[in-house]
């Protein structure tokens, strides 16, 4: 199979898994919406499993320098929370958002770890990327605290926009993401 090949398996999978979880979905079903041979997918990938894993890791980090390139290009605090926060509104508009893939992983695969352990990297990665910007003008206690909140009102308007299929949450979660910082500027908040 060819990388291209190979990578159309994997995005093919990816949209295959955010619209229909996991479990639903088989590796016939992956397979003819592929185009792929049974032979040539399975030279590829051990197994669904090891698809789902290749899937995961993949989405993980083009999300997590996705991200992070958007947070670079903005001076200020505030600017790169609120381009957290449109980013997520970005996805939330778009016609591939069917909810959280890394949420739904653990979700579906509460016991094996290894796929579990891919979705809860993601967002420890998340969490710490918006950590560390935070760090640069509270204290690590309090900056930590203050990611943990904005990890939970991203996970919020993402539940919340899937459930009522409305972008609008990404802009309520960040208003009170900025009212958050703004009360917390120069406090410690442990």
């Amino acid at each position: 199979m060819s990388v291209s090949k190979k990578q159309h398996v994997v995005d093919t999978a990816t949209s295959l898994f955010s619209q229909h979880g996991f479990h639903p979905v088989g590796v016939d079903w992956i397979i003819e919406a592929s185009g792929v041979a049974r032979m040539t997918m399975y030279r590829n990938f051990n197994g669904k499993e090891d698809l789902v894993k290749t899937v995961l890791t993949q989405r993980s980090s083009h999300l997590i320098e996705q991200l992070k390139t958007r947070m670079d290009e903005k001076p200020s605090l505030e600017e790169k929370i609120i381009s957290i926060f449109d980013w997520r509104g970005q996805w939330f508009c778009s016609t591939s958002f069917a909810g959280c893939l890394f949420g739904r992983a653990v979700g579906e695969y509460p016991e094996h770890s290894d796929i579990r352990e891919i979705a809860l990297d993601y967002k420890h990665k998340l969490h710490a990327l918006v950590e560390h910007e935070l760090a640069r003008h509270h204290t690590p206690d309090t900056a930590n605290t203050l990611a943990t909140y904005i990890m939970m009102l991203l996970d919020g308007a993402t539940v919340n926009a899937q459930a009522f299929s409305k972008s609008h949450f990404a802009g309520d979660a960040c208003d009170a993401a900025l009212m958050l910082l703004r009360f917390n500027m120069g406090k410690q908040i442990r």
